[in-house]
């Protein structure tokens, strides 16, 4: 394509656009929302395995002990546990210790701080490191068993239910994404449908002078994949500064929930999202130029 060709057709994409303005923002906006929660679910998705990595490289078993239980009990329980199969290291600790852990983790809570401070909720008990994830549940429910042992937590059961949230939001994401993108599609069809109908008489006259379907094809091509860029930047300005917002107040909130970093998560949120709006709208294009001109 020549450059005074591809600027003819600039120009005629871009007056197409002025002449329809609420269709044209309709359609950036419907494009906007769809690519929006793209975004949210891609940035949820995300976080939900970062998270499962995250536990799963903390590959331990934390073992909590009955407050009853005597100091003997507790250390002949140790001593037997270190020699079972998958047990890298234990180490023993008193609430005391866990107290003044989560102090130190949490200098911002005070409510937190307070509670340990005046009545320790906590137990003693060990902290189990393993050889390899696949030995977390054996050993703990191994450790459930014994009579000294009150409770026993492992990370396992929290990436397993982490998993599954996290294939349950894609099957939901893809639905939706479906729904919203049927819908920018419709919304951008009908937009370049009332450009072709505006300039049926010309595009009369070019075909009848010879001008071939692409020539005709190409200013509402442009004009699709604008609508559709246009919304995808909406979205992506909304998600970027939402995500940013996010990450800030979860730190002080959530300490305990580390959420994957901006520079991971929105840069591919920005390709999935600006791919997804050129697709809609060049598709939307092709569909109301060869459904609705018969070119």
């Amino acid at each position: 394509m020549r450059l005074r060709t591809a600027c003819h057709h600039l120009r005629d994409a871009g007056r197409s656009l002025g002449r329809n303005r609420w269709m044209t923002l309709a359609s950036v906006g419907t494009v906007a929302v769809a690519l929006f929660v793209l975004a949210f679910f891609l940035a949820l998705t995300a976080n939900i395995n970062h998270l499962t990595a995250t536990l799963e490289s903390q590959v331990e078993v934390e073992v909590f002990l009955k407050p009853q239980d005597t100091r003997a009990q507790e250390m002949a329980l140790l001593a037997q546990a270190r020699r079972w199969p998958g047990v890298r290291a234990i180490r023993y600790f008193t609430k005391q210790q866990a107290a003044e852990a989560l102090k130190r983790e949490f200098p911002h809570q005070r409510d937190l701080i307070a509670i340990l401070t005046q009545s320790n909720p906590l137990f003693d008990g060990f902290d189990v490191y393993v050889t390899t994830p696949a030995a977390i549940a054996p050993l703990a429910h191994r450790f459930a068993a014994q009579p000294p042992v009150h409770n026993v937590v492992y990370q396992g059961r929290v990436v397993t239910r982490l998993e599954r949230l996290a294939a349950v939001l894609r099957s939901v994401g893809l639905a939706l994404e479906v729904l919203l993108g049927l819908g920018a599609l419709f919304i951008i069809v009908n937009t370049i449908r009332l450009a072709v109908y505006a300039r049926r008489r010309e595009i009369g006259i070019m075909k009848l002078v010879g001008a071939t379907d692409w020539h005709i094809r190409w200013p509402f091509l442009i004009e699709g994949a604008a609508l559709g860029l246009a919304g995808a930047g909406v979205a992506d300005l909304v998600a970027a500064w939402g995500y940013h917002w996010v990450v800030r107040a979860a730190a002080e909130a959530l300490p305990f929930w580390p959420l994957a970093s901006s520079a991971s998560v929105i840069p591919p949120i920005l390709e999935v999202t600006g791919l997804g709006g050129l697709a809609v709208g060049v598709a939307g294009s092709l569909l109301a130029v060869h459904r609705f001109l018969k070119v």
